[in-house]
């Protein structure tokens, strides 16, 4: 037996069981792609197939501006199954790209479906340890603590050093893989689609957040790369009143993973009221403090911090689970937002975008000028403010509608930052409502500012700056070289990209086809009326006299031609 390795009902409508992924890529996909067309068609996403330009685009973004736009986007992630309501969940983080009203609606999804039977459980615990359920723990409950898309979990006892322990083990659905893989194939379709079908018009880089979200889907599915988070998190948090469940790494594999069992409440389940206002503002304090610590010091954080996943014990301590969403933030993004920290509070528009610039934000160089001047006036306006009177949320919502309205890209670790802050504060309120939240982080902004402006780090940015210009003086010489001998050879090429030009060409399309359709029109009318003049006895119209083939020619020319009027007065371009 083994110690742990450290110390420290969304129905599936849409989804058929399939166990072979490969099986599922090759037949299924027709049969999916048209359920999903017709779960998009029925929330009010039909536009998308439609085959005329304009009509697509100005129906598109009629229902994207409506009012009940986040509704209808919420209600088709849930009818189109578990892996695109996860897909909707990392949506709910995106408040650099998504409005506040469909950030809400996408926060509301639940991963909740109905549990596999304990005989299917079991199973795959025999399967990945290799040995019956009742060898490997003294004690397995078959009613499910929790049950998600991906996996269940139940709680069990096991010997370990002489002693018997309680454990929670986690148990991948048997089809959770095939699933997610069939489903990740056809969203890469749809993207592609979707960007094919509207381009650059899109409001959000569609397949961008598929391929974000398929990283993210991975790695929630390896239970191993879930059990390296927590003994990472466990070592981070050693001296700290935050509890992480130890690992059971003999009794765990990419599919089940066995960890220590932590009772208590849930912060979601806590009534404020019952506690003492004094254990009140600690708990509050703790929860913030733990969000801080993760996102501003180790620089490596829960994905999905919220209520749920946070347990007060009986002890008091804080104890944090379900690690298969982690987010990285490198030293240099740390760094980059102590500079950034140090820029807002000495209100200097310039240098903050200048430190957002270093945390990878992208804008159009003709709207600086104006993004600056909304810089200053949001910083002019917050400075007067006292701590209590603002919070943090208010304050980064403000800054990520300035971003939108500037059309500036933010990068993936801002949204990630910007939820840490969002959800520190939500969860120290929901506790403490009189809790100040920048108290809590004045700690850590202190320590960037010391870590930023001590004698070590600037020395050791004085020595990177001059290993880069050392660099760039050995290759710029080998690339001027490069560019004169392009020059030279007649090989240098120079590519131009219109704004417009695409819309040109399918306006052009557009022209051509209704060309090319008049003529044909104009010549059934012509070889009509000549097969008319030049007829000699051939069939007849019985009433009209006029020979049949000139009649057929005729009118299907007069069709074509009224179709034709119908297209041009529908668009109002006579």
């Amino acid at each position: 037996m083994e110690t742990p390795s450290n110390a420290a009902g969304t129905p599936e409508r849409l989804y058929e069981e399939r166990p072979d992924p490969s099986e599922v890529v090759r037949q299924g996909n027709v049969r999916r792609f048209s359920q999903i067309s017709r779960v998009l068609v029925r929330h009010g996403f039909g536009f998308v197939f439609d085959v005329r330009r304009g009509r697509r685009q100005s129906l598109g973004a009629q229902e994207i501006l409506g009012p009940n736009f986040g509704v209808r986007l919420r209600r088709t992630l849930e009818d189109l199954g578990p892996t695109f309501v996860k897909f909707g969940q990392l949506l709910s983080s995106r408040s650099d790209v998504l409005p506040e009203g469909v950030l809400i609606e996408m926060e509301r999804l639940q991963d909740a479906t109905s549990p596999v039977s304990v005989e299917v459980v079991r199973g795959v615990i025999e399967r990945e340890l290799g040995a019956p359920v009742e060898e490997v723990f003294e004690g397995f409950e078959t009613v499910e603590l929790g049950s998600a898309s991906i996996g269940q979990v139940h709680r069990a006892t096991l010997r370990s050093g002489g002693e018997v322990r309680e454990v929670a083990v986690k148990v991948q659905r048997p089809e959770a893989r095939s699933r997610v893989e069939s489903d990740l194939a056809l969203m890469r379709d749809l993207a592609s689609f979707i960007h094919h079908r509207f381009g650059d018009r899109t409001i959000v880089d569609v397949r961008g957040l598929v391929a974000e979200f398929e990283v993210v889907i991975r790695r929630e599915l390896d239970y191993e790369a879930e059990a390296r988070n927590a003994r990472r998190f466990a070592a981070n948090f050693a001296d700290t009143p935050v509890v992480i469940p130890g690992v059971y790494t003999g009794y765990s594999t990419g599919r089940v993973l066995t960890m220590e069992y932590v009772a208590g409440t849930r912060f979601h389940d806590i009534t404020p009221l019952s506690l003492p206002p004094a254990e009140r503002r600690r708990v509050a304090g703790m929860g913030a403090d733990a969000i801080f610590k993760m996102a501003f010091e180790d620089g490596f954080f829960h994905g999905d911090p919220h209520a749920g996943n946070l347990i007060l014990t009986p002890g008091g301590n804080l104890a944090l689970l379900d690690f298969g969403m982690v987010d990285y933030m490198s030293r240099g993004d740390i760094d980059a937002l102590g500079r950034l920290f140090v820029s807002v509070m000495q209100q200097d528009a310039e240098a903050t975008l200048r430190g957002l610039e270093e945390l990878g934000i992208r804008y159009s160089a003709h709207v600086r000028s104006a993004l600056v001047q909304d810089l200053r006036e949001f910083l002019y306006k917050y400075a007067g403010l006292s701590v209590g009177e603002v919070t943090i949320s208010q304050a980064l919502g403000e800054l990520i509608s300035l971003a939108r309205r500037n059309r500036v890209s933010m990068p993936p670790v801002f949204s990630l930052m910007t939820r840490a802050l969002a959800t520190a504060e939500g969860l120290a309120r929901s506790i403490d409502p009189s809790l100040n939240v920048y108290e809590v982080a004045r700690p850590y902004a202190r320590r960037l500012l010391r870590s930023r402006y001590s004698p070590e780090a600037i020395h050791d940015r004085s020595r990177e700056r001059a290993l880069e210009y050392a660099r760039y003086a050995e290759d710029y010489p080998r690339q001027i070289r490069q560019v004169l001998a392009e020059l030279s050879d007649g090989e240098m090429q120079v590519r131009l990209k219109h704004g417009g030009l695409d819309e040109l060409t399918g306006e052009v399309d557009v022209l051509a086809n209704r060309l090319v359709f008049a003529l044909i029109t104009g010549a059934l009318l012509v070889g009509s009326s000549m097969l008319g003049a030049f007829d000699r006895g051939g069939p007849q119209v019985p009433v009209l006299g006029v020979p049949l083939v000139a009649f057929a020619g005729f009118s299907i020319a007069l069709v074509l031609g009224g179709i034709l009027l119908l297209l041009i007065l529908r668009d109002r371009r006579i």
